[in-house]
């Protein structure tokens, strides 16, 4: 058991206030709260088998007790409870309701623990029950839902307009954890779309709340300072989102310990304080609610590639397409990392996945999150970034961080002429305190400076902040820069014999071979090597992608697909 879960605060007695049940039988609140102390000592799953025992042991369940119950099996969802058992669940009990408001909340309850286009489609039918019922404050908490900026086919505008609906409605209800609720999901809407308010519309929305509060309210605070501190972060604003963090972790409870950990070993990887990154993301990892160990794990391999000597084989590719999915920005940093270990093992196309990532966020017309699989883009394959940079180039968002990325990749895609370019968005990301994204702009300034003074300038600004960083690999990396005149830096010591488990030059010439399907004959003459060698190399890259059958290299070396 987490040892912070089991210093959870004691649970107010009583029903949640921010419910919809209003008038729950003394047997279904005792189970509700059984499997909430379930979930809170780390067993989701023992929570939910409390509630289905609910539904075994009580006879005649009232329709709020039905309420109860769905809320509860909602949160055990997000906590971590496994497999389809909670949606059956739910399903169970939204047939099982008499009135429109119970369907209503059980629908709500089920586009909670939603993602993507299912989160608008229940949300949709619980609009049409409360509607029915004639409750403004369930059709305000559905509006919101429907608003998210999820993949469900609404346009901006559209999502914007109902967020705006769905806030009139809130205020009516004069309920507080509605309006929380409301203004949480406006905020989330205007971050994607870029709005300069939404910092604000965040820090406001989750200020909304009392700190004294059950598991049920508090999950909404706790979801609105999480939220808040995660733009704060893409937004480049790291001292706000270090302090919505602590501010959260006053009313988080259960795996709200582990998610306030991911997001903070974001920032620490960020800001460059990579031993409490390494930290903070090992707490991360300890969690069950869905997608919040890939989290902590994209950050630990951020800190490794840095840090170790070794680069080694792991399951990053699975771990980036679940954080993308329970957040597009962290999910976007998680692939921009995956390339980047690709790059220093000299993979065939390191760079592949980073255009759909791209192509996603154009599709959903975010305009916030994406920037660093674009930067990673471009510091890899800069002949692909071209297009794609053209291609986001109306949806990059006005918030500050976004503004030094973009300049940092136009500087990089103006070859020669990006100096200024280059070292404008290094010293914007050297200000905000992102000492590693800094170092990095001001190697690639180095190498297009048009004077000597210049390369030495940006090449020890560039030093200075990777090794007050402890970035290694990145210091390794510009020490070892012959253009740089190599010898005047020092390569760190745990870098000097690196050993990335990668891939050879030859290794990587025999491989991009045997992916497109020629044979270890077919290689061995186009290489002009003998087929023993070829079978060799053939055999020692497919142990070094862990044993794959050789039919299967073109898919895990990303050689089937579009071209990056």
């Amino acid at each position: 058991m987490n040892d912070n879960a089991s210093r959870a605060r004691p649970l107010l007695p009583g029903p949640s206030p921010a419910s919809f049940a209003e008038n729950v039988s003394t047997a279904v609140q005792e189970q509700v709260r059984n499997a909430e102390l379930a979930a809170l000592r780390g067993r989701a799953d023992l929570g939910l088998e409390t509630l289905r025992s609910a539904l075994a042991e009580v006879p005649r369940l009232a329709d709020d007790d039905r309420i109860a119950l769905a809320e509860m099996a909602s949160m055990l969802t997000r906590w971590g409870a496994p497999g389809p058992a909670p949606w059956a669940l739910l399903e169970e009990l939204a047939a099982a309701c008499h009135t429109s408001r119970a369907r209503g909340a059980v629908f709500l309850a089920q586009a909670r623990a939603a993602r993507g286009k299912a989160m608008a489609d229940y949300g949709t039918r619980a609009l049409f029950e409360f509607t029915a019922a004639g409750d403004i404050g369930g059709q305000a908490l559905a509006l919101s839902r429907m608003s998210f900026p999820a993949d469900a086919g609404l346009s901006p505008s559209y999502r914007r307009e109902l967020a705006r609906r769905a806030l009139s409605l809130a205020q009516q209800s004069g309920e507080p954890w509605i309006i929380a609720v409301v203004a949480g999901m406006l905020a989330a809407g205007e971050t994607y779309q870029g709005r300069k308010r939404a910092p604000h519309r965040w820090r406001r929305a989750a200020s909304l709340l009392p700190a004294d509060l059950d598991a049920v309210t508090g999950e909404i605070a706790s979801l609105n300072y999480l939220n808040w501190a995660l733009t704060c972060a893409y937004a480049g604003d790291y001292p706000t989102a270090l302090e919505a963090l602590g501010r959260g972790r006053v009313v988080g409870r259960g795996p709200w310990v582990n998610k306030f950990a991911a997001v903070e070993a974001l920032v620490r990887h960020r800001t460059g304080h990579l031993d409490i990154a390494r930290e903070q993301a090992a707490v991360a990892m300890t969690g069950a609610a869905p997608g919040i160990r890939e989290l902590g794990s994209a950050v630990a391999a951020a800190v490794t590639f840095e840090t170790a000597r070794r680069l080694p084989h792991d399951t990053l590719e699975a771990v980036v397409e679940v954080a993308y999915a329970t957040s597009p920005p962290c999910g976007a940093s998680a692939a921009a990392t995956l390339a980047y270990i690709r790059h220093a093992r000299r993979e065939p196309r390191p760079a592949r996945g980073l255009p759909q990532i791209l192509r996603k966020a154009r599709e959903a017309e975010h305009h916030f999150g994406w920037e660093d699989a674009l930067l990673a883009l471009t510091e890899i394959a800069p002949g692909a970034a071209r297009d794609e940079a053209a291609a986001m180039s109306r949806f990059w968002s006005p918030y500050p961080r976004a503004a030094a990325i973009r300049s940092v990749v136009e500087g990089h895609l103006a070859g020669k002429r990006g100096w200024a370019a280059l070292i404008a968005g290094a010293d914007a990301l050297a200000d905000m305190g992102e000492p590693i994204t800094a170092g990095r702009a001001y190697h690639a300034a180095a190498r297009v400076a048009r004077s000597t003074p210049e390369r030495a300038r940006a090449r020890d600004r560039a030093a200075e902040l990777l090794t007050a960083a402890g970035a290694d690999r990145s210091l390794a990396t510009l020490a070892r820069d012959r253009s740089l005149h190599r010898g005047l830096l020092h390569v760190p010591e745990n870098q000097r014999h690196q050993v990335n488990a990668g891939l050879t030059p030859r290794e990587r010439d025999v491989a991009v071979l045997a992916a497109q399907g020629f044979t270890a004959v077919e290689i061995a003459d186009r290489l002009g090597i003998t087929v023993g060698t070829a079978r060799n190399y053939v055999m020692n890259v497919r142990r070094k992608f862990g044993s794959v059958p050789k039919r299967r290299l073109g898919l895990v070396l990303g050689m089937v697909g579009e071209p990056d």
